[in-house]
Order: C-alpha cells, then structure tokens, then sequence
C-alpha cells in the first residue's frame, strides 16, 4: 500500500533530526528491522546510505545502494524502498528539500558532508509547482478503480478545472501519470518481487492484461514478460 511520506515509517525507524527550517529539513533513519515501504515524495530530497543496503525502486529504475551511495528523488515521484538488516542497523542521512534554489548550493553541500560528501545521482529540475495534498491523495489510490471525476471531486473541482490544474502544473493529463505510476509499481512488482504478469497488472490497478501489456510496451520498449 501507497503512503505519504510522513506516515511510511512510523513505528519502523528511529528518526533524529538533525536540522530543519522551511527549506531544508535534515533527518538520520535508523532501522534495526528490514523494512518494505511505498510512499510518495511531496518534494525532492536527496537520501544517503551511512551504514547498511536497500533497493529503491524509483520512475521505473532500480538502484542497488550501499554505504556512501546517495540518490536524488524529484518531488511528486512514488518511491518503493526494500531495506535490509542483517548484523548492524540501517542507517541514512535524509535531506527534504523545499527550495529549489537549495540545488547546488553551499546549504546543501553542507548538509551531506556527514562522513564524506557523495556522489549525488541523476539531478535534475524539481518537479514544477504543484499542490502535493492532490497528487499525494491520487498517489495513494493509483491501484484503485477510481475515475477521474473522484480524484477532480477530492479536490473540489471540476473535472475540466482539475484537467486544466493538471496540465498547467504536471505538463500532462491526469489519466497520463495514473498510467504511468501504475507501469511503474508494476516494474517494482515484476523485477523485484518476482510477481507474474498477470498479477503484476492486477496489483498495479489493471484490469485488463491485454491493455497493461500494450502499455508497458508503449512505455518501456518491451514487453513486462521480458523482465523475468
């Protein structure tokens, strides 16, 4: 199941705050269980391993990460985090970033020189402006059977006000990044926890293999039976 950020892991992780104002919040997640999480980011932030593995699955790629690995997440992206406790605890340095004008600068150069300054992957613009309450809503029923008019009624609007919202602020439509986050649980489901296609489809909110086949070629050049 989908969560907000805020609620993914409570009761799971021991969390330190380390530093926080309205742009940057600076936190160390300490894990002494294996945790399996999906949740989406409301902003962008930048996570790196101290001690320990996990595999984040994040816009369809996996990536492996160990200690001294960092990653960058854009805001609104649904993130599928699989971390692993054997003899020590896992422990990150996690950086919320609510100004874009933090990206590059000395502030948050400064906030990942805990042990060494890593190598941060694949940075890129943040997301544009947008009100994370009406992704965040949409994020946690992607695998639901909702038309577009619930998620436009969730935000008290019109369905042609929340098409025009949509296309203004994610530069698509809202059907568009449905399909989109769904193919991508979909790949978490298939590559990561070896599920078949069918149930693959069904568990990312597809009710018709044919159509999410025809989709996921579309989307990732092949077909999902070829991820096995």
């Amino acid at each position: 199941m989908i969560r907000q950020y805020e609620h993914f892991n409570k009761n799971k992780a021991d969390v330190s705050v380390l530093y926080a104002d309205a742009s940057l919040h600076l936190a160390q997640c300490s894990y002494q269980r294996p945790s399996e999480d999906e949740f989406f980011m409301p902003c962008a932030a930048i996570t790196y391993v101290l001690q320990g593995q996990k595999v984040v699955f994040l816009n369809g790629i996996k990536h492996e990460m160990k200690e001294g690995d960092a990653l960058f997440i854009p805001g609104n992206s649904i993130l599928y985090s699989d971390i692993s406790v054997r003899q020590k605890p896992f422990v990150s340095l996690n950086a919320l970033i609510r100004d874009d004008a933090l990206l590059g600068d000395h502030t948050l150069r400064w906030a990942l020189t805990m042990k060494a300054q890593p190598p941060v992957q694949e940075i890129q613009q943040l997301s544009p402006a947008s009100d994370p309450d009406i992704l965040g809503w949409m994020a946690c029923r992607i695998t639901d059977n909702l038309q577009l008019h619930h998620y436009a009624r969730s935000a008290n609007m019109s369905l042609s006000a929340f098409k025009r919202w949509f296309r203004n602020n994610m530069g698509g439509s809202p059907a568009q990044w449905v399909i989109e986050k769904r193919l991508e649980r979909a790949r978490y489901l298939l590559l990561h926890k070896q599920r078949s296609v069918t149930v693959a489809s069904f568990e990312s909110g597809f009710h018709d293999v044919s159509y999410f086949i025809r989709k996921y070629r579309q989307h990732y050049g092949h077909t999902p039976g070829c991820e096995k």
